[in-house]
């Protein structure tokens, strides 16, 4: 029986493990799981009413076709559990360290401290436009707001848009339409000593001989193409050797 890769999260890292561990000349077993109901993660498209594209995320792509989809096996745990020979974690390290045994302590604090912060996406839709309006939120002002636990009510984001877009673009006008998500700890922040907190953790799964493999924005860049070759180069290092483009 040839060999069985969980990838963890189905986001853009997970999805980009996914198809290039399915491209291998002798492909493994790959299982996805992922605890929401739909895939991407944080990137997520709409159609307006009018047939304008609403980027929902802090970060937007719009994949073609079902990339892998032959190899890929999407499950539903529940309250069961599956084994695996080798794990690729895509999920936020965050997340990930309050996943690891007792004797994963050390590997766990490293992953701990790689925090993330919050965005809010704003999209508005104005007549005779071409394009909907992005504004996204975050900063100290979110941060603030998080801190004090004042309510983050839809209505404060929107207002909060439509006054950024007015001063930056003139649109002074009310939207025709409007979409606000918030979205909690999307963003992860590579603060001082960041590069550090990596090679502790890749020392600890080298000297303790791991089956795990980190991949995703939590690590060594957060944009679309960093996510999609943090998943690559976590299938290459599982099946050692590239696989096929």
């Amino acid at each position: 029986m040839g060999r069985t890769v969980v990838v963890l999260g189905g986001g853009i890292s997970g999805l980009a493990a996914s198809y290039h561990l399915s491209r291998a000349p002798c492909p493994p077993k790959v299982v996805l799981v992922e605890s929401s109901e739909r895939l991407g993660g944080w990137i997520r498209s709409v159609r307006g009413p009018n047939g304008a594209i609403f980027e929902l995320g802090p970060r937007g792509i719009r994949p073609a076709g079902a990339l892998g989809a032959r190899t890929l096996l999407l499950v539903s745990l529940r309250d069961s559990s599956l084994e695996a020979d080798h794990v690729i974690s895509a999920i936020p390290a965050s997340v990930l360290s309050e996943l690891l045994p007792a004797e994963a302590a050390p590997l766990a604090r490293a992953l701990s401290a790689i925090t993330a912060v919050s965005v809010a996406v704003v999209n508005l839709q104005y007549q005779g436009a071409h394009l909907p309006v992005q504004v996204m939120l975050g900063g100290s002002w979110l941060q603030t707001l998080e801190a004090s636990g004042c309510v983050l009510s839809q209505e404060l984001f929107q207002q909060r848009a439509q006054e950024a877009a007015a001063t930056q673009l003139g649109l002074k006008e009310m939207p025709s339409h409007c979409l606000v998500h918030l979205h909690k700890n999307c963003i992860p922040q590579y603060t001082l000593g960041h590069w550090q907190k990596l090679e502790s953790a890749r020392q600890f799964l080298t000297a303790h001989r791991l089956p795990l493999t980190l991949a995703g924005a939590s690590y060594e860049g957060v944009a679309v193409n960093d996510c999609i070759e943090s998943g690559r180069q976590a299938a290459v290092s599982v099946l050692g050797t590239e696989p096929n483009s």
